[in-house]
């Protein structure tokens, strides 16, 4: 009986201490050296084609936000801050009915893209190249 106990409370603390390094895990990334992200040349396509498409949120069908512009779309944005950005949340859920766009996940590429733009600032540049001022 006594063996049992230890073995629970064994668990119980490896169990917590595993919890509490898991979740003080943190995953930045240097963004210095990165070329500024372009949003209409490289955010705003991806949105337009992705999410901003007819039946969808192109301001006629689904309901909130039409994602076919700078200003709505940073309605959906918390700059510097893609984990608390709704429109970035929804991108990047894979599975079940939050899943955006609902038929075709978001290219790796494409969702770091918007990343790195809504870390950057979410700023709204525009460029003659397209990915970089």
């Amino acid at each position: 009986m006594k063996a049992d106990r230890y073995s629970n409370f064994l668990y119980l603390i490896i169990l917590l201490f595993g919890l509490f390094w898991v979740s003080s895990c943190t995953h930045e990334a240097d963004l210095t050296g990165l070329p500024v992200v372009c949003f209409d040349g490289a955010v705003l396509p991806i949105y337009t084609n992705n999410c901003s498409i007819s039946g969808c949120h192109d301001g006629k069908g689904e309901a909130g936000p039409a994602l076919n512009n700078y200003s709505n779309i940073v309605s959906t944005i918390v700059p510097g801050d893609p984990e608390n950005s709704s429109s970035y949340k929804a991108i990047i859920t894979t599975r079940g009915e939050n899943k955006m766009p609902p038929s075709q996940p978001i290219s790796i590429d494409q969702r770091t893209t918007i990343r790195v733009w809504i870390e950057q600032g979410a700023l709204q540049t525009t460029c003659k190249t397209g990915k970089s001022n």
